[in-house]
């Protein structure tokens, strides 16, 4: 089979799960065969400006549409330059597909140049591989997709090479049967029997986002939410209890459970840190902990919806008091506020997210990038539905939120996206401005700009104290450089200006970039109020329980 018959099954196959678009950046090969093979099944091309954007703007577009993100890229430095991108879809599950051309089989054993053991490279950090061949190219692309897209899912990795046997290989585990009986019913023994219960919604409450909902609604029971699971549970909603990042800000609430009830949880999503928590755990999910984070005492393996009916949560909260969530997150975005005044022409980060979540349309999404920003915009960007945010979760990759901001406007059109980006991390993807250009898509880019990297600069401890001028840039306009992409653009240095402009950015249909000048002093509490060090409070003992 040529490689045009090869790109049509790829195509037809994509088509039928239901793929509408590919993100990529071609190179030589049959690159160009997939993506005309593509258009002609109605699949539209989306040009990046490197695969690494290309493949986390798959991922996006696949975390908001439940259907595969597609990411096309060229053999050798293309493969090795989407390693970022995958790795940030397999630490979160996105089911991404990520189709590549090869030094053909046929011609191995006279071509070295941009020869490397392609499928090797992304072994660890696939769920899948596969090899789309002369023969049965469909059928391979059909089990990547099955693969992708399970409760264990995440990225698989097509080679494309007319010249070899199509064959396909999957880490999935084996299908266990259903959990014993006894471990499913001390579980429920455990949460109908709890005072002062307390949930955690995880990665995998996305995809059970409403029997999440059900099992919630109408409690009074508090309930965390990972980085991921952000959304499932309207932060409106009495119960919602704030962020669950394995900092600092949780560790009141959950010191006072005497249930901890993980729902789709897995320490991936959780910094690196101790669990100072004496409360039996109860954890359910379809996929196993990765790593031995906290100690469960009652873990079953069932998709979230095959046991929410089951988890009866006392009506009243028991101990709790009513609205005990909503007091304890007001309690943490109060400190979170903190005590900062900014600097004469400069901005506090804290104010740049709630004057955005204050402007902003309704439904609209933010795409947040890592760094010191990322510590108050997921607490203070508040959602109502899980599609309004997005992250790197599990690999926390810098130069994230443009890319993905991309993907969201395609993925969602008509919804207005919020890009939260530091000047680090916009640094690494200004060529994408382009895109977001060439596309006039509706995305505000509001660069957080103090010349650093600040996250990193809060980290220094004594022990490398000195050092801290090589985390500093040079200062950068970077409203002149999206205006060179005919972006919209100011500088602010004012809640005034920030204001305004926010309101113009909004009222127009394509692009639009703020370089907001922040004051990173507030940065150094903000660390301590989210991570530590901070000193217990009684404010559970006093506040929230009967």
């Amino acid at each position: 089979m040529d490689a045009a018959a090869v790109a049509r099954e790829l195509a037809d196959e994509l088509a039928r799960a239901k793929v509408d678009r590919i993100f990529g950046m071609p190179g030589g090969g049959a690159n160009l065969e997939v993506v005309k093979a593509a258009r002609d099944v109605g699949i539209d091309f989306v040009l990046a400006h490197s695969e690494t954007a290309a493949t986390l703007m798959a991922a996006a577009f696949a975390d908001l549409r439940g259907t595969p993100g597609v990411a096309l890229v060229t053999r050798g430095p293309g493969v090795a330059s989407a390693l970022n991108g995958v790795a940030n879809a397999f630490l979160d599950r996105q089911p991404v597909l990520l189709v590549a051309d090869a030094v053909l089989e046929a011609d191995r054993g006279r071509i070295a140049h941009q020869l490397l053991d392609q499928r090797r490279l992304l072994e660890p950090i696939t769920v899948a591989r596969g090899v789309l061949g002369g023969t049965w190219a469909g059928l391979t692309v059909r089990a990547a997709v099955v693969a992708a897209t399970a409760e264990a899912g995440g990225p698989v990795y097509l080679e494309f090479d007319p010249t070899a046997e199509s064959r396909f290989e999957s880490d999935a585990d084996e299908p266990e049967g259903p959990p014993p009986e006894a471990d499913v019913a001390k579980f429920v023994e455990l949460v109908a029997g709890a005072r002062r219960a307390v949930v955690v919604l995880g990665a995998e409450a996305r995809r059970h986002a409403d029997a999440m909902r059900s099992m919630l609604r109408n409690v009074d029971v508090p309930a965390l939410m990972t980085y991921r699971a952000k959304g499932v549970l309207p932060d409106s909603w009495p119960n919602a209890a704030g962020l669950m990042t394995g900092g600092v800000s949780e560790r009141d609430l959950l010191a006072a459970a005497d249930l901890i009830v993980l729902a789709g949880v897995d320490s991936t999503e959780l910094i690196p840190g101790s669990w100072p928590f004496d409360a039996p755990v109860v954890r359910w999910a379809a996929v196993p902990e990765p790593a031995a984070y906290y100690r469960c005492d009652v873990d079953v393996r069932l998709p979230l919806n095959q046991l929410a009916s089951r988890c009866v949560l006392t009506a009243t909260g028991g101990d709790w008091v009513a609205e005990a969530g909503r007091r304890y997150a007001e309690r943490e975005d109060e400190l979170l506020a903190g005590r900062a005044v900014p600097e004469a022409g400069a901005v506090l980060p804290q104010d740049v997210v709630r004057r955005a979540r204050a402007l902003a349309p309704a439904r609209a999404i933010a795409t947040v990038d890592a760094g010191a920003h990322m510590l108050v915009a997921m607490p203070l960007w508040k959602t109502e539905s899980e599609d309004e945010v997005l992250i790197s979760s599990g690999l926390a990759t810098m130069g994230y939120a443009l890319p993905a901001a991309v993907g969201a406007a395609l993925a969602l059109p008509g919804r207005r996206i919020l890009t939260f980006v530091g000047d680090g991390g916009i640094g690494m993807g200004l060529g994408d401005l382009e895109t977001v250009a060439r596309l006039r898509a509706p995305i505000t880019v509001v660069v957080f700009d103090d010349a650093q990297l600040s996250l990193i600069r809060v980290k220094v401890s004594p022990g490398v104290a000195g050092v801290e001028d090589v985390l500093g840039f040079a200062g950068t306009d970077f409203a002149a450089i999206a205006r060179a992409f005919d972006i919209p653009a100011e500088t602010l240095w004012t809640i005034e200006s920030l204001d305004r402009e926010l309101a113009a950015s909004f009222e127009r249909s394509g692009p639009t970039l703020l370089d907001v000048r922040v004051d990173p002093s507030a940065y150094p509490e903000v660390m301590a109020t989210l991570r530590g060090p901070r000193a217990p409070s009684d404010f559970v003992a006093r506040s929230l329980l009967r």
